[in-house]
């Protein structure tokens, strides 16, 4: 009988080796299931926002607004994904996946040329303030005129973002005449700040820029 059980016992290890064997081969197969499902939500991220940062170069805007930028503004840099609070991220990235939260281009004067809206941070220290400007080129006129729209200087700028956005959107027709908001476009400056959560449509009106709070 001791013969018997040992040969019973060789004969299930035997069997138990392949088992186990399978049981390891499932395992893998799981693992790398569940790695290839959850990669986008892994990396898709990074990718996305290294992507938006591509986008957020000086060199992606005209020549002279880059000569502008570089001469009157050295020391500042154009608000990137990167830079943003994990508050403003989480608002930006289903709005704008591959766009730059620090800039905005549309026909915000005129449904003739095209205006660029930049938002602008301290090199090395984006958090301590910021430099909402839009750049219009005039018809008929080389260059471009700049304008500072708002501006900040205290901690606080990783909350904010910009975004373009038509003007119909907020805007039904007796709103347009109201605050002669005629032009297509606007410009979106958003605060994601916890408890300060804010957003203002700037837009065209009789020669100026004015500004109202949205709910958004």
């Amino acid at each position: 009988m001791g013969g018997s059980l040992r040969l019973d016992e060789q004969q299930g290890g035997q069997n138990l080796a392949p088992r186990l064997k399978g049981l390891l081969l499932r395992m893998t197969a799981l693992r790398t299931t569940l790695f290839l499902l959850l990669s986008p939500l892994l990396f898709g991220q990074g990718a996305a926002n290294q992507k938006a940062d591509g986008l957020c170069k000086v060199e992606s805007l005209p020549s002279d607004i880059q000569n502008r930028l570089k001469e009157e503004y050295g020391s500042w840099k154009i608000q990137e994904p990167t830079d943003l609070s994990q508050r403003a991220r989480e608002a930006w990235e289903p709005e704008k996946p591959l766009a730059c939260p620090g800039i905005a281009v549309g026909h915000f004067e005129s449904a003739k040329t095209l205006s660029y809206a930049v938002l602008l941070v301290p090199t090395g220290h984006a958090d301590e303030g910021y430099r909402f400007l839009v750049f219009s080129q005039k018809l008929g006129q080389p260059g471009y005129e700049v304008r500072v729209l708002d501006k900040l200087d205290d901690k606080g700028a990783a909350n904010y973002y910009i975004q373009s956005t038509p003007i119909s959107k907020f805007f039904d027709e007796p709103s347009r005449k109201k605050f002669q908001a005629y032009t297509v476009d606007g410009i979106l400056l958003v605060d994601s700040a916890e408890n300060e959560y804010g957003v203002e449509v700037y837009f065209w009106s009789g020669g100026r820029y004015r500004h109202e709070p949205i709910d958004y």
